[in-house]
């Protein structure tokens, strides 16, 4: 990310994709920090209100950070039907297990992140994503790497996995969590309709790097499911990917969704819903028809990388 000065404006700069330069009006830096393992922004942005940047690339935004989180978090939580012991890797914010803990059956959330420095800022510059959630009884926050931390667990003990990292940039610490190898250790982790969610990078500017988790999940699990939301802040259509042991995603219909929400939310929701679900598979469906077919499946040897 790069600070410049123009039209009396302070911005900063992301490099999108291959070409593509995005930058951000900032009216205000709230707190940096440079931790053992990012580069950490908070700011007060003109048109997208306080962000958080990690590595120069924005990870949220209050003005809508609702959409990434509700469409990474209640598609899975939906498919999983009752799910009460959930592990959530990544998601410093808070928000991801803000979104989890709406749920009633949900009984115990496990947080792991890698950066306890990114877990703080967030804590005290940006309450406004977690609200109150590390605060909840219910949330075991961890500070440790999420694959290490999952394959200390019991075989068969959750319910459903979330993971919410950074993208797969080269020499990023999220790298071996896109993996095939990741993904079978999560298989074995999760109980028999367990389900698990990723964040799957941008459908449209890093498109290579989302059909490649979309097809390196299909490796392991019996049920893949693409969705995509558009996301204002990161210009970009962006991809999610569930994958589940009994039921695919795409088998609910809106009324089933909305009785699932009306039945089982404690808080309510800003962005999904049973007419949402239905155009967040749409989306992914028709662009991976309009797109290119060009992938490879991910595996520790053979990692796949963004700029």
């Amino acid at each position: 990310m790069v600070a410049m000065r123009g039209m009396d404006r302070l911005w900063m700069s992301e490099l999108v994709s291959e070409g593509f330069l995005a930058y951000y009006s900032v009216d205000k830096v709230v707190a940096s920090a440079v931790t053992d393992y990012h580069e950490v922004l908070v700011a007060e942005t003109t048109q997208f209100g306080k962000c958080l940047f990690i590595d120069g690339k924005v990870q949220s935004s209050l003005y809508d950070e609702h959409i990434y989180h509700e469409s990474l978090v209640h598609p899975a939580l939906v498919t999983a039907r009752k799910p009460a012991k959930v592990l959530v890797i990544g998601g410093g914010e808070g928000a991801t297990v803000r979104e989890v803990l709406k749920w009633k059956t949900v009984a115990d959330v496990t947080m792991v992140d890698l950066d306890k420095d990114v877990v703080e800022l967030c804590r005290t510059t940006l309450p406004e994503m977690s609200l109150g959630a590390f605060d909840d009884t219910r949330l075991k926050l961890v500070i440790g790497e999420g694959r290490r931390f999952l394959e200390g667990l019991e075989d068969g003990s959750l319910d459903v996995v979330i993971v919410d990292v950074t993208d797969p940039s080269e020499g990023s610490p999220s790298l071996k969590l896109y993996s095939q190898e990741f993904y079978k250790l999560a298989y074995r982790k999760l109980s028999k309709e367990g389900v698990l969610a990723t964040q799957a990078t941008s459908v449209v500017h890093t498109h290579y790097v989302y059909r490649s988790v979309l097809e390196t999940l299909k490796i392991v699990f019996p049920y893949v499911t693409p969705l995509a939301s558009y996301i204002p802040s990161f210009s970009s259509l962006w991809g999610f990917v569930i994958g589940s042991k009994t039921i695919g995603c795409n088998s609910f219909s809106p009324e089933d969704v909305d009785r699932a929400l009306t039945n089982q939310l404690i808080g309510p929701l800003k962005f999904y819903s049973g007419e949402t679900h239905r155009m967040l598979l749409l989306l992914a469906e028709k662009y991976l028809k309009l797109s290119s077919d060009r992938y490879k499946i991910i595996r520790d040897e053979d990692l796949v990388t963004i700029p």
